[in-house]
């Protein structure tokens, strides 16, 4: 199922006892949102053993790189699921997003990018998108799997590929009844194994937390660089790869001035 601050509250025990076998909840959203749920919910989930990945609401207005900050400032994790549609942007702002989510060390498993937004945004080539998610729903509440059952399980139409590309998961309800609340409702066509290697993420509170440090020191403050080491020609703040680069090319410009005098105080007469 598919859960944020909305279902706050909801039991995670309990959508366990309800036989779903993972849980997608959002971790965060643009640059200005970090979903106050996700931590309880990857508590709760990781107590029982039951698989959870975060996702990243994406905003088009907000840089790639602000977007994947409030990500790791929340925690998230090494592995994310991208939900791109109203407010998203166009396919280069997707890509754009997963460049950034590479960079920081983060691999994108999943994108939510459903077909009614594929063509609002023209229909382009999906292919290479990682593990499309779409959106297809019959209507009415209920049971989960009354529901897949009645959209056609896993003949549904909701697996029919678009954009050249074959959905790896169907989310097939917003209106399932899990735990005493609404929520949306996913169906993956494969066994547990394969859905544990797809989305697993093994790392720690901890490592997350480094992994954040490390993000902080190589990009600065909201990955704007750090304005104490300069900026360069754009007025952009520098990173610190790029001051010691700037430092390196100084000192090289000092050696060989200094070679230089040198050489002509030795060829001074007297």
């Amino acid at each position: 199922m598919d859960i944020s601050n909305w279902q706050a509250g909801i039991s995670i025990p309990g959508v366990a006892a309800a036989g779903f076998s993972w849980v997608e909840a959002k971790v965060s959203e643009g640059d200005y949102l970090q979903d106050p749920a996700w931590p309880g919910f990857l508590a709760s989930a990781q107590r029982i053993g039951l698989p959870i990945i975060g996702y990243h609401y994406a905003m088009a207005d907000c840089g790639p790189v602000a977007q994947v900050r409030a990500w790791l400032a929340n925690n998230g994790g090494a592995v994310v699921m991208i939900d791109f549609e109203g407010g998203g942007g166009d396919i280069g702002d997707f890509w754009a997003l997963v460049r950034a989510f590479d960079d920081a060390g983060v691999k994108v498993v999943l994108s939510y990018l459903p077909q009614w937004y594929w063509e609002q945004i023209g229909s382009p080539d999906l292919s290479q998108v990682p593990g499309l998610v779409a959106s297809m729903y019959p209507g009415g509440g209920g049971d989960a799997r009354d529901l897949y059952a009645a959209a056609g399980g896993d003949c549904g139409q909701g697996w029919t590929p678009y954009g050249d590309a074959q959905p790896l998961i169907w989310q097939f309800s917003d209106q399932a009844s899990v735990a005493g609340m609404s929520v949306d409702a996913n169906a993956f066509r494969g066994d547990i194994d394969d859905l544990t290697a797809l989305i697993g993420d093994d790392m720690t509170p901890q490592q997350a937390q480094q992994l954040q440090d490390i993000w902080d020191q190589l990009r600065g403050p909201d990955g704007q660089g750090w304005p104490q080491l300069g900026r360069d020609s754009e007025g952009q703040n520098l990173t610190p790869v790029d001051a010691l680069a700037g430092l390196i090319e100084t000192v090289n410009g000092l050696v060989a001035d200094v070679r230089a005098l040198k050489g002509a105080t030795s060829n001074e007469p007297g």
